[in-house]
């Protein structure tokens, strides 16, 4: 008897991996749509867990909190002399209570009193030095700042100077006759502190819409997270109205000032303000220092009410100056974000 082993033939081998290639091929759109809608949920709860944080400090404080501590009221508009004072940070870090996070917050050495404004920024200590305890308490990773889509990546380090990436440790937006509306901040490139890296990123902030200042038409959208204010949610109420003002939304860029792609971020203590006087745009391409997200369709965003809704890209997009665009999608989306420019547009053409 002679016996015979079986095996595929080399056209038989061809065609099953033919097959196989055309039901991945169909198979992996879908695996990654549903993941990106499953990341899209979380990123969306994130932003609601945040903006109800929000609400509970000013049940607690009678008004929300301060978009960050920057450089006095006096100052506001000094350009560049305002980085010379303030404690620089952002109202983050007065959520952490209300997100489960109080013992990092103990750790945290900051004169929170709105009406003083130091010589030293709270990632310094006289000298000056790098405050140790600050570092190590922003160096904690925190799940509800970070969007599961946005791109996972390390700064650049020890490379100082204009167009060079880090860590972004305060931000500042104010608008000017001169400026515009315009954002500065501090950078951190870690050659100081290289013992303290990385500080742990966030991919939200609040809503700082052109800033406060003087410039007579962008001084009218000031988001609610402007420098050392003192919005409650009562005064939103009775402008503009909750349901029809932004509070927080997506920062997942990762340039800023000329620097890279996945150069730089922002650290979670920086979180404050943001303007959207940039508009919207793809984090892949967008700008640190302005609203951008990795989803497809556009950047979501908490509103004062709490609600999180995902607002389209639209025309919005924008490089400054100091005469606005002549964009209605712009405009609609500074009027979203100002809480008390009067406007209550139908917003239903950029969101869902």
């Amino acid at each position: 008897m002679s016996t015979r082993r079986a095996a595929f033939t080399l056209v038989e081998l061809l065609v099953v991996i033919g097959i196989i290639a055309v039901v991945m091929a169909i198979i992996l759109p879908a695996i990654q749509k549903v993941r990106e809608a499953a990341n899209r949920m979380t990123c969306g709860n994130h932003l609601r867990q945040i903006a109800t944080a929000a609400h509970h400090y000013a049940a607690d404080h009678g008004r929300l909190p301060p978009g960050y501590l920057g450089p006095s009221l006096a100052k506001n508009t000094d350009f560049p002399g305002h980085w010379y004072e303030g404690q620089w940070i952002g109202h983050f870090p007065l959520l952490l209570a209300y997100l489960e996070e109080d013992k990092i917050f103990r750790q945290i050495d900051v004169d929170w009193n709105l009406r003083s404004v130091t010589k030293l920024p709270w990632f310094w200590k006289p000298g000056p030095v790098s405050h140790r305890e600050n570092y190590l308490a922003g160096m904690v990773p925190l799940k509800v700042f970070r969007c599961p889509s946005a791109s996972n990546y390390d700064p650049e380090f020890g490379k100082p100077g204009p167009g060079n990436g880090g860590t972004i440790l305060g931000l500042h937006v104010f608008n000017s006759k001169e400026l515009g509306p315009f954002t500065s901040g501090w950078l951190d490139d870690y050659i100081r502190s290289s013992a303290y890296r990385f500080l742990a990123r966030t991919h939200y902030m609040g809503v700082a819409g052109c800033g406060t200042g003087t410039h007579p038409f962008f001084s009218r959208f000031a988001g609610v997270y402007t420098n050392r204010s003192r919005v409650t949610l009562g005064q939103v109420t009775a402008r503009d109205g909750t349901s029809n003002t932004l509070l927080y939304g997506e920062a997942a860029g990762s340039h800023a000032w000329g620097s890279g792609p996945e150069t730089t971020d922002i650290a979670w203590m920086a979180g404050g303000g943001l303007g959207t006087y940039l508009g919207l745009q793809r984090a892949s391409t967008g700008s640190l220092i302005g609203f951008t997200s990795w989803h497809s369709a556009g950047v979501q965003f908490a509103f004062a009410d709490v609600s999180v809704r995902l607002v389209r890209y639209g025309n919005t997009p924008w490089n400054g100056g100091t005469t606005p665009p002549n964009k209605p999608d712009w405009l609609l989306l500074q009027q979203m974000a100002g809480w008390k420019d009067g406007a209550v547009s139908d917003y239903s053409r950029l969101t869902n």
